[in-house]
């Protein structure tokens, strides 16, 4: 077992499943609730700002702007679904290797 995969199975086994399964809840809920549109707006302003920064120095980045706010919209969408109904379909349909 990979050795993140151990420290989060350490965390599980210290607290119990139920407080597990409500600390991975809250963790969801804390992103899902910052998810709005005001997020939204100053996160997109802020990747175009850092593509403007890496024009001006030659950079070039991993993600295009618009990859990166792909994810974004992508990400607001995702958040207007519970948490449970999210890890349901994490569980059932995305295949996840490692």
């Amino acid at each position: 077992m990979d050795d993140n995969l151990k420290e989060i199975q350490d965390i599980e086994n210290k607290y119990g499943l139920i407080l597990f399964r409500m600390g991975l809840s809250h963790l969801m809920d804390i992103g899902i609730r910052n998810m709005d549109d005001g997020y939204l707006d100053e996160a997109i302003k802020q990747i175009l700002t850092k593509e403007e920064d890496y024009k001006a120095t030659g950079k070039i980045a991993v993600m295009t702007p618009e990859f990166q706010m792909e994810i974004l919209h992508c990400s607001f969408e995702l958040s207007k679904y519970s948490i449970w109904t999210l890890f349901t379909y994490i569980k059932k349909y995305i295949e996840i290797s490692i």
